[in-house]
């Protein structure tokens, strides 16, 4: 079984080949592939993170609620504050990717 952001797939919800249009679509726990979202609002609450493999994106919209808002909102405010170049240090780690660590 592969693992995909450290999870193992049988956590996960499978879906290949979906269009979406101008929908709100919870992403936890979901594994899509081969998927297009058009004028999407992607919502992530915290769970089991999702994948998203070789998808398409027109004008996304990635919403941030329950748990994870808890972490977004305190970051947004040590931007706006003090902090601008702390958060794009956080952007640049965050860019590199987590699998060598």
């Amino acid at each position: 079984m592969t693992e995909r952001n450290g999870q193992s797939n049988s956590k996960r919800t499978e879906v290949h080949g979906e269009g979406h249009a101008s929908e709100r679509i919870s992403i936890d726990g979901t594994h899509f592939e081969d998927c297009s979202f058009e004028a999407c609002t992607l919502a992530y609450r915290g769970g089991v993170p999702p994948s998203l493999v070789q998808c398409d994106f027109a004008a996304p919209r990635l919403v941030f609620e329950e748990a994870t808002q808890d972490t977004v909102q305190p970051v947004s405010a040590i931007y706006s504050g003090i902090g601008e170049r702390i958060i794009e240090k956080t952007f640049d780690e965050i860019r590199k990717g987590f699998a060598n660590r």
